[in-house]
């Protein structure tokens, strides 16, 4: 695991809102994540009904780089159909370099824009990838 690009978990793990969560990543069925470093703890790889299912405590996983969101929420059937919280780690395709991780409240029925955000897209919890 590369430490400059993991700095975001640990203010991740200091939110007492927000650092009691773990990520749920999505196995197959889609063309697959960009390559990223986690701490292996904080997530597991499932299947879709298992990433679809909503639990308090473990929320869908996607990275978002700039050339978009993966796996594409749009695609996932039934994604919307429950309010849901997500993780998105944002990342440079090309350099690698990590911006940090949002979490974010999906309502029901709305869809995520990852491009303009809209207020039904409510940001939970910023942690950027900087050294404490």
């Amino acid at each position: 695991m590369k430490e400059h690009t993991t700095y975001w978990i640990a203010r991740f793990k200091k939110s007492e809102k927000l650092g009691h969560l773990r990520f749920k990543k999505l196995r197959s069925g889609f063309r697959g994540y960009p390559p990223f470093d986690i701490d292996e703890s904080l997530i597991e790889d499932v299947d879709l009904e298992e990433f679809l299912n909503s639990e308090e405590d473990k929320i869908p996983f996607f990275v978002g780089t700039q050339f978009g969101v993966t796996p594409d929420m749009d695609s996932i059937p039934g994604f919307y159909d429950v309010d849901r919280k997500i993780a998105i780690l944002a990342k440079s395709a090309l350099s690698g370099n990590v911006a940090g991780l949002r979490i974010y409240f999906i309502p029901k029925g709305s869809r995520f824009n990852d491009r303009h955000y809209s207020f039904y897209n409510e940001l939970l919890g910023d942690f950027k990838n900087e050294k404490l």
